[in-house]
């Protein structure tokens, strides 16, 4: 996965701060930056993307592996507990240079 790293500038809020973290209906995560961008990380590609490694290689995600069931801030990431007991941690610059909106992508 291409990830475009952001890094802070003097004076500014740190873009890879989180704000704000809530649910999106019931299919994503919602992160509000420090620097008012926000991003939506639906379950399943988020579960998929996890640092462990095995977890990019699923070939399906079952209900119970895509649902968190704990998501904490903590000072190195974000750390997610799923409903399959497995845990993920996601550090913030990285789950903010995996956002995939239009304005981080060049889309329109």
């Amino acid at each position: 996965m291409d990830r475009k790293i952001i890094l802070p500038l003097l004076g500014q809020p740190d873009p890879n701060a989180p704000k704000r973290v809530h649910l999106v209906g019931r299919y994503a995560l919602g992160v509000d930056w420090a620097d008012d961008h926000g991003s939506i990380y639906p379950f399943e590609p988020l579960r998929r993307a996890c640092p462990c490694g095995p977890c990019g290689e699923l070939e399906t995600v079952t209900p119970a592996m895509g649902w968190p069931e704990a998501i904490n801030r903590r000072p190195e990431g974000l750390a997610i507990r799923w409903a399959d007991a497995h845990e993920s941690l996601y550090p913030y610059p990285d789950l903010r240079a995996a956002c995939r909106c239009a304005g981080c992508t060049g889309g329109h």
